[in-house]
């Protein structure tokens, strides 16, 4: 649902909780049980769209910052290099490769530096959009 409504635009904790029919603050306590962090949540959630595209699709990073809920392709290139380690570039790049065939992106820093396993815990640090 959260990655839903980030490519539908503006993502809240109250629009989240409106959209499951409860209250903000019981949904914070219910997140907090499960040791989840909202704005962890909405980031894993834009991570994943992103790396989708940059996998999947030709847009350019701009429309790619823009479809997971950034407002300059800035503010996406840092979070991005947050998240996995490696620029929207240098990722769609090393994807480029491993499609092609080709084995040079194993000497960017192997298979990890293409695709991360899990996105950095950054729950503490709100989100920039």
């Amino acid at each position: 649902m959260i990655a839903g409504l980030a490519l539908a635009g503006t993502i809240s904790l109250e629009a989240v909780a409106k959209r499951l029919g409860t209250s903000p603050r019981t949904l914070q306590r219910r997140l907090n049980r499960q040791g989840v962090r909202f704005w962890a949540l909405v980031g894993q959630s834009r991570f994943g769209i992103a790396g989708a595209l940059l996998e999947e699709t030709d847009l350019n990073i701009q429309e790619i910052a823009a479809a997971a809920g950034y407002s300059t392709p800035s503010a996406f290139a840092r979070a991005f290099a947050r998240w996995s380690g490696t620029s929207p570039s240098a990722y769609r790049q090393a994807r480029v490769a491993r499609s092609s065939g080709m084995s040079e992106w194993r000497e960017m820093g192997g298979p990890e530096a293409g695709r991360p396993v899990a996105m950095k815990d950054r729950s503490d640090v709100p989100e920039e959009s």
